[in-house]
C-alpha cells in the first residue's frame, strides 16, 4: 500500500512538472532539460535530514531517491545516529562536501548548530539548500529554503482541536528537540487555541524528543496524573502516536473520550487514523517534499533562478479526507513564500 500511494504521489509530481501521463512515468529527458550525464560525469548530491528515526524523514528520502533516478542523478541520503547530534549532522555535510558532491540539501536540527556546515558549503563553492523549513539561519548563504508554514500548519491543527472539543477542555502537548521546529510548531498550537478557543487549556507540556517511546512514557505519567485531559498535541507524528498508544493501554478510547492530533503526515500514521487508533495528521507530503527538493538543485544547476523561500502546501487530515491526501487531491504546487522567523509571532509577522 506505502509503494502505491507513492507511485501515485510521484506520477502527479510528473505531471506538475513535465507535463507526462501518469500510467507510465515517462524517463527520456523533458523538453527543454539536458540529457543524463554520462556515467562517469553523474551528478551527485546530498540529502542529509536529521535521523531516520521518524517515518517522516525516511519518506523525504525516498521522495529525493525516486527524483534522483528520474534524472539519472546520484543522491546520497545520511543521517546521524539521533536527531539531537547537532555535531554530527555538521560533520556529515563537511564528509559530503569533500567527496565532492555538486549540492548538498539539510534539515537542520538546531539553527544556530548547522551554520558551520553553511558556512563550509560556501568556502566550498558548492551550493546549499534547507529543507523541511523555511526559518532562514543567522550566517552564511542559503540558496533555497523548501519547507511548509510550521506555525501557521500548527494553529490549523489547533482550530481543528476547538471543534472537536466544542471550545472547552484540556490539552496537553509532547514537544520535540528544543530548537526552532518545537518552538514553531509549539507556540503556533497554543496561539491558535488561544484565538480559536481561550476555553481550551493546555494543561501540561513536555519534550519527547521526537520518539515514540518517549512520548508513550510522558503521556502516560500526564494521564495518571490528569486523567481529565482530552486532546494530546504532538509536535510529530510519532509523539502523536505514542500518546495514542498509552491512552488506549489506560482503558481510553481513540476518538471517544481522547483524541491525538500530530504533525508529518506520514504513512504509519494514516493507517492508524484509518483504523480508527489516531485522530488526524497536519499533512505534509514529505515524499513529496524530497522530489521537489532534488527538482529545486536541478533547476539551480541548469542555471534557472529559484525562490529564496519555496513554501509547500499542508492540510489538516483525518478519516474524512484521508483517501484525498493519499491520491494527492490536497496537493497544491508550491509557491514562492516569506521567511518564517523564530520570533514567537505568526509567520507573516516579522
Amino acid at each position: 500500500m506505502k509503494n502505491t500511494h507513492q507511485m501515485i504521489a510521484f506520477c502527479i509530481l510528473l505531471i506538475a512538472l513535465f507535463m507526462t501521463g501518469c500510467n507510465e512515468p515517462d524517463l527520456s529527458a523533458p523538453s527543454g532539460e539536458a540529457e543524463p550525464a554520462a556515467a562517469s560525469e553523474q551528478i551527485r548530491v546530498a540529502v542529509i535530514p536529521p535521523g531516520f528515526t521518524s517515518p517522516f524523514h525516511v519518506a523525504v528520502k525516498d521522495g529525493a531517491v525516486a527524483m534522483g533516478q528520474r534524472i539519472d542523478w546520484t543522491v546520497d541520503v545520511v543521517a546521524p545516529e539521533h536527531e539531537g547530534d547537532f555535531a554530527g549532522q555538521v560533520v556529515l555535510v563537511e564528509q559530503e562536501l569533500q567527496k565532492g558532491v555538486e549540492a548538498v540539501t539539510v534539515n537542520p536540527i538546531d539553527a544556530e548548530a548547522i551554520v558551520t556546515a553553511v558556512t563550509a558549503a560556501n568556502d566550498s563553492g558548492v551550493p546549499i539548500f534547507m529543507h523541511n523549513t523555511i526559518t532562514p539561519v543567522s550566517e552564511g548563504e542559503v540558496v533555497e529554503y523548501i519547507g511548509y508554514d510550521q506555525w501557521g500548519g500548527a494553529a490549523k491543527l489547533a482550530e481543528y482541536t476547538c471543534d472537536l472539543l466544542n471550545g472547552s477542555g484540556e490539552v496537553f502537548i509532547l514537544e520535540g528537540i528544543p530548537g526552532f521546529h518545537t518552538n514553531r510548531r509549539t507556540q503556533g498550537f497554543i496561539w491558535g487555541l488561544e484565538n480559536a478557543c481561550p476555553g481550551v487549556e493546555v494543561v501540561g507540556a513536555q519534550s519527547a524528543e521526537w520518539l515514540r517511546p518517549e512520548a508513550i512514557e510522558i503521556a502516560t505519567a500526564a494521564l495518571l496524573q490528569h486523567p481529565e485531559i482530552d486532546v494530546f498535541f504532538g509536535n510529530s507524528d510519532e509523539m502523536g502516536i505514542g500518546a495514542c498508544k498509552a491512552a488506549a493501554r489506560l482503558g481510553r478510547v481513540i476518538n471517544e473520550d481522547i483524541w491525538c492530533v500530530s504533525i508529518d503526515g506520514n504513512e504509519v500514521t494514516l493507517d492508524m487514523i484509518e483504523n480508527n487508533q489516531m485522530t488526524a495528521t497536519l499533512g505534509v507530503h514529505p515524499y513529496m517534499i524530497g522530489a521537489i527538493v532534488i527538482r529545486q538543485m536541478q533547476k539551480y544547476i541548469n542555471g534557472e533562478s529559484v525562490p529564496y523561500i519555496l513554501e509547500t502546501p499542508s492540510v489538516v487530515v483525518d478519516i474524512a479526507n484521508l483517501e484525498a491526501y493519499r491520491s494527492l487531491e490536497t496537493w497544491t504546487e508550491p509557491v514562492e513564500g516569506r521567511p518564517e522567523i523564530d520570533n514567537s509571532k505568526p509567520t507573516d509577522q516579522y
